[in-house]
């Protein structure tokens, strides 16, 4: 298999992103709620960014939870944005194509960040980078939640990790071309960082209240928030 980019291989799975996501990520409608039932309840925002929104699964939950907020769905890919705009519709979300490595967002924009499955397709660097300029978006107090994949903090635990998202898959039906298609994927463009890490750069750039939410094999919620 010829080596594709990020923006390329999210083009060609936009229209059957959505039966696959539930076929290969564990728990995935519970680490979505999850994450809207841990937004602080004195936190009323007003506009949400959702970062990498991809058919919008995450952009939907949002709005209602929130339905009086603006939720502005960003991704890299615009065959995906289209497939997200036609199951969100055009009330209350705005839509905009961004690379991660390279976002334009103004300082103190949004109430709520939020992100799912995403981050883990930037390499640690740009992690760090863009950490610092999520908390630069958002307002004083506003808040960055984001569930993705992470590595074990010893290789043993990433093994493992593996073994039980492949019994998972297995278990589920997945087609072998289809997880070798991710796993393809996941060694030319998936960057797992640990929870450790991940928290360290969150503190780092400024934010407090960092904690670590729920977790299930490589997928974990963490939450942080900036100082009023």
């Amino acid at each position: 298999m010829s080596e594709v980019s990020t923006e390329e291989f999210y083009d060609d799975l936009a229209s059957s992103y959505n039966d696959i996501i539930y076929r290969c990520a564990p728990r995935y409608e519970e680490m979505q709620q999850t994450m809207m039932q841990y937004v602080p309840g004195d936190l009323q925002p007003q506009r949400i960014l959702d970062l990498g929104c991809g058919t919008g699964n995450l952009t939907l939950r949002v709005r209602e939870t929130f339905p009086d907020a603006h939720v502005v769905a960003l991704d890299l890919s615009q065959e995906i944005l289209d497939v997200c705009r036609r199951q969100c519709g055009e009330q209350r979300v705005s839509y905009l194509q961004q690379d991660f490595s390279d976002l334009q967002l103004s300082a103190n924009s949004f109430d709520l960040v939020v992100s799912s499955i995403a981050i883990h397709h930037v390499d640690d660097l740009t992690k760090q980078v863009l950490f610092q300029c999520v908390l630069e978006s958002l307002k004083p107090g506003g808040v960055f939640t984001f569930v993705d994949q992470f590595r074990g903090e010893t290789p043993g635990i990433y093994q493992q990790h593996m073994r039980v998202w492949k019994s998972f898959a297995d278990a589920k039906g997945v087609p072998p071309e289809e997880w070798q298609m991710w796993m393809e994927h996941q060694e030319q463009h998936d960057f797992h960082a640990t929870v450790h890490d991940q928290m360290q750069w969150l503190h780092e750039a400024g934010f407090i209240e960092v904690d670590c939410l729920w977790k299930h094999v490589l997928w974990t919620l963490l939450t942080a928030r900036k100082r009023s």
